[in-house]
């Protein structure tokens, strides 16, 4: 996506946060700067939304704006946004993309006014949306695909940066019950963590035991007693845990982690 269609929808984003001016160029200057790492860095992908990347910016974004620092703040979340942005704009690997690309491109300058009302519009609408939570970021992510039509893709990239910007702007008070449950969770998480560990010991043990008498079958008894068992474990007992995970990105969202 063009540099300019990406700051004009920062300066439309930041007008809605209320921030002293001052802090409009970091924001500004954040949203384009994964534009000169590309030039850098031609091969660096930026229309395939890398979601983990980008989540972790947005949790850095969320945790500075807890902490007070808003320039980091702005900073992650312009990173974020920028490639949250070009995910909706075609890739150009083939001749009918590119062509696609070309014009998608050339209409998101934003210099026509029905654009720009588009935007306002999109981004108003994405603002009183937003809901400050980390799964509702993973949903925003996960529902990012390409757009073919000019309208409609400048729509969902002004109503996509408005809900997740709006997200990490939200209240920083954390719902009422969180910070119990997250008790909770976390000390069953732990004691699971235990049994992983205990398992994976007496899984070693066991297999050294047996490869002293068994020395032969040294190349069978190693993968299954030292790698496989302690990995299994881990994975069905501790990995598992998606209620205590999911608690814990929430913590981390509301500075309680």
């Amino acid at each position: 996506m063009h540099s300019r269609a990406h700051a004009y929808i920062a300066k439309q984003l930041f007008g809605r946060l209320g921030l002293p001016k001052d802090y409009e160029k970091t924001f500004i200057a954040a949203i384009v700067q994964p534009d000169q790492w590309r030039r850098r860095n031609p091969r660096r992908k930026h229309h395939y939304l890398q979601q983990d990347t980008v989540f972790g910016y947005l949790m850095g974004a969320r945790r500075a704006y807890i902490k007070g620092k808003v320039s980091s703040c702005l900073w992650s979340l312009g990173i974020a946004l920028h490639f949250i942005q070009d995910a909706f704009v075609p890739s150009p690997r083939t001749r009918r993309l590119q062509k696609i690309h070309a014009r998608l491109e050339g209409v998101m300058e934003f210099c026509k006014s029905e654009l720009q009302s588009t935007v306002r519009d999109a981004i108003n609408e994405g603002f009183m949306i937003g809901v400050s939570s980390p799964k509702f970021i993973k949903t925003v992510l996960s529902n990012v695909r390409w757009i073919y039509d000019e309208k409609d893709a400048v729509t969902m990239i002004a109503k996509t940066s408005a809900m997740v910007t709006s997200a990490v702007f939200g209240p920083k008070d954390p719902p009422s019950g969180l910070h119990a449950k997250y008790k909770v969770l976390k000390e069953k998480h732990n004691k699971r963590v235990l049994k992983a560990f205990v398992i994976s010991l007496t899984s070693i043990i066991v297999g050294s035991a047996l490869t002293l008498f068994f020395t032969s079958l040294l190349a069978i008894l190693f993968p299954i007693f030292f790698l496989v068992a302690p990995t299994l474990s881990y994975a069905k007992i501790v990995a598992s845990d998606k209620e205590f995970y999911e608690a814990k990105e929430e913590a981390e969202w509301y500075g309680i982690e």
